[in-house]
C-alpha cells in the first residue's frame, strides 16, 4: 500500500468524489472514477492511500491529478474560481495592480498575496467581495511572495521600508498570514510592517499570533457604529459591530491600532463622531478617510471637496478635543530606486496568455518577466500581439491588436 502524506491539504470523502481543501480556505474536487484508476483508495485527514499500487506509480498519478485540480481550485468563502501562483508558475509579481508587489519608487511598499472579501462595503474604491462584477481571485504562495520581496529590497537598499499588506479584499483570508508577516519581518530591510483589514475575521488568538510574528500596526476600517448602519454600509447582514469594537479594544492592547473610517457625505455624517468617541474611549488614533469616487469602484454619493473635508476635520477637532490629523508625518515618504520598465507607451509586443483576469473577458499576459492585463481580450489562450497602454509604476495595461 502507498500513502501519501500533505501538510497543506486535507481529504473529505464524499460518494462520488474526493473533496481536498488547500490552505483552509480553498479546495477541489477529484471524481472516484479518476482515483480508482489509480488504484482502491482511503483517506484520513491529510493523508491518501492506494491499495496495491508502488509508492512512485501512486506519487506520479496522484499528482498529476492535483495539478488539474489547481486548475480549478476554488475559494470555499468567496465561491469563485482562484489562480494559484507559486515559484513554478511562470508568473511574475511584478505588473498587476491586484496581485503581487506594488512599488511607486519609495520606502513604501504594498504586499498583495490575495483577492477576495467576505464583506460588500458600499464605499469599496476596487469593488471588491460581495456583489463584485469580479470573477476570479489569486492567492499567492507565500514563499514566493517573500522570496519576491527580499529581491526587491535587495535591489532598493533602503534601510526604511514600510510594508504595508493591503489586498485587494480582506487580507486575513490569507491562510498564512502569521508566517508571512514573521517572514517579512525578518529581511533586514524591513521596519514596519501594517495590515489594513475590516477586523471580521481577527480573534484575540490571531491577534497574539501576529504581534508575537513582528506586525507593527492594524489599519482597522469602521465606518458606523450603529448595528443598522454598519451593516448596511459594509454591505454583509452579518457584520457585527460589537464584534468589531471588542476585538479593535483587545488589538489595541497588543499592536498599534489605528481606526481609519471612510466619510461619506450624506451617508455615515452622524457616525463618525462616534467612531472617534470610540477611538478616544480605547486610545486610539482615528485617522479619517475622504469618499473619494473611483471608476472602478462602488461610488454611493458624491465626492466633496477637499477643502471641504478638511473644514470638517477641523470642527470635528474642536468639538470632541480629539486631534484627527498628524501633526506631523508619521512615516518619512522616501524615493528609492525602482525597477526599470522593459516596456515603452505604444510599444507592440507579443506575450504569453496565462489565463484569466479578474473581469470577464479581461486575460492575463506575461512578458519580460512582467503580468500584464489585457481587458476585452478575445483570446484565451496561446500567444497575443499587443499594444502597451501603461507602464507607470510597473503596473503594466495593454491591449490586443
Amino acid at each position: 500500500m502507498a500513502t501519501l502524506t500533505f501538510e497543506t491539504l486535507q481529504f473529505r470523502q464524499y460518494p462520488v468524489f474526493l473533496k481536498i481543501i488547500f490552505l483552509k480556505y480553498y479546495f477541489f474536487t477529484i471524481s472516484n472514477k479518476e482515483l480508482e484508476n489509480i488504484g482502491q483508495h482511503k483517506t484520513t485527514d491529510n493523508s491518501i492511500s492506494f491499495e496495491g499500487v508502488s509508492e512512485k506509480k501512486a506519487h506520479h498519478a496522484f499528482h498529476i491529478l492535483i495539478e488539474k485540480g489547481f486548475r480549478e481550485l476554488k475559494g470555499i468563502l468567496t465561491k469563485k474560481q482562484t489562480m494559484y501562483i507559486h515559484q513554478n508558475s511562470g508568473i511574475p509579481l511584478t505588473g498587476s495592480r491586484f496581485i503581487g508587489i506594488q512599488d511607486r519608487g519609495t520606502n513604501f511598499l504594498e504586499i498583495k498575496p490575495i483577492t477576495g472579501c467576505t464583506m460588500g462595503c458600499t464605499f469599496c474604491s476596487v469593488d471588491e467581495g460581495i456583489g463584485s462584477k469580479k470573477m476570479h481571485d489569486f492567492l499567492v504562495e507565500r514563499e514566493y511572495i517573500v522570496k519576491e520581496t527580499k529581491k526587491l529590497l535587495d535591489f532598493k537598499q533602503s534601510t526604511n521600508m514600510h510594508l504595508y499588506i493591503n489586498v485587494h479584499g480582506e487580507p486575513m483570508l490569507y491562510p498564512e498570514i502569521v508566517e508571512l508577516v514573521s517572514d517579512l519581518s525578518h529581511i533586514q530591510w524591513v521596519k514596519d510592517i501594517t495590515i489594513i483589514t475590516t477586523a471580521v475575521l481577527l480573534t484575540k488568538e490571531l491577534i497574539e499570533q501576529l504581534a508575537a510574528a513582528g506586525l507593527t500596526e492594524f489599519n482597522v476600517s469602521i465606518s458606523a457604529m450603529d448595528v443598522d448602519s454598519a451593516k448596511k454600509i459594509m454591505g454583509n447582514a452579518a457584520y457585527s459591530i460589537e464584534h468589531i469594537k471588542n476585538i479593535v479594544r483587545h488589538a489595541a492592547t497588543k499592536i498599534k491600532t489605528t481606526i481609519a473610517p471612510v466619510w461619506m457625505d450624506g451617508i455615515n455624517d452622524e457616525e463618525i463622531e462616534k467612531i472617534i468617541l470610540f477611538g478616544k474611549e480605547i486610545n486610539c488614533p482615528v485617522r479619517i478617510q475622504k469618499f473619494c469616487y473611483n471608476k472602478f469602484g462602488r461610488n454611493p454619493t458624491e465626492e466633496i471637496s477637499w477643502e471641504e473635508f478638511f473644514a470638517k476635520i477641523e470642527a470635528l477637532e474642536k468639538k470632541t478635543g480629539v486631534i484627527l490629523k498628524e501633526k506631523e508625518q508619521k512615516y518619512k515618504l522616501e524615493n528609492t530606486k525602482e525597477y526599470p520598465v522593459p516596456f515603452r507607451r505604444r510599444e507592440i509586443i507579443e506575450a504569453k496568455i496565462i489565463g484569466h483576469g479578474r473581469y470577464f473577458h479581461e486575460q492575463l499576459c506575461v512578458a519580460k518577466e512582467r503580468l500584464i492585463s489585457i481587458p476585452l481580450c478575445k483570446k484565451n489562450s496561446g500567444k497575443i500581439k499587443i499594444r502597451i497602454l501603461k507602464t507607470t509604476h510597473n503596473v503594466i495595461i495593454g491591449e490586443e491588436i
